[in-house]
């Protein structure tokens, strides 16, 4: 028997039930220390650093569609997407190719900046690292790292 009940993310699933009666979701682990880099937190951490610099931000919270992060500072352009720490390494690398293409769907301004910015963990360094310099290059691509206490370094 399967139920449909909403998911920890919100979100209708579909879930085993060993009887018709039981409507019970999988509980979420508990969080990790890198778990406290969500999404959301990034974009925050990176928001907050960028006004700092001088950019004024638009910020597209939660699920919300559309560029991450969209900054603006006279004429120069900023444009920024984000992603949370995952909690396995596959979702990690799945988030960290996704948020590249993400990106590259959204380069239509000859003239911005484009980044990522991701949770400061080894697996998005090696990843990012593994990336090849041409791509970054010619992308004019550069990341965001965010540590665990919201500081923000560009590489």
């Amino acid at each position: 028997i399967v139920s449909r009940c909403p998911r920890p993310d919100g979100l209708i699933g579909n879930f085993m039930s060993e009887s018709p009666s039981v409507q019970t979701a999988p509980q979420r682990s508990q969080p990790n220390d890198s778990d406290q880099l969500s999404e959301n937190a990034v974009k925050q951490a990176v928001g907050q650093w960028l006004r700092e610099h001088g950019w004024e931000t638009a910020i597209a919270w939660n699920r919300e569609r559309g560029i991450d992060i969209d900054a603006h500072r006279a004429s120069d352009r900023w444009i920024i997407e984000a992603k949370g720490c995952g909690t396995s390494p596959q979702e990690r690398g799945n988030y960290f190719l996704n948020g590249l293409a993400e990106l590259v769907q959204r380069m239509i301004d000859p003239a911005a900046r484009y980044s990522l910015a991701f949770p400061d963990l080894p697996r998005y360094r090696g990843l990012w690292e593994r990336l090849p310099p041409l791509a970054k290059d010619r992308l004019r691509l550069s990341m965001l790292f965010v540590d665990d206490k919201g500081a923000v370094r560009e590489a």
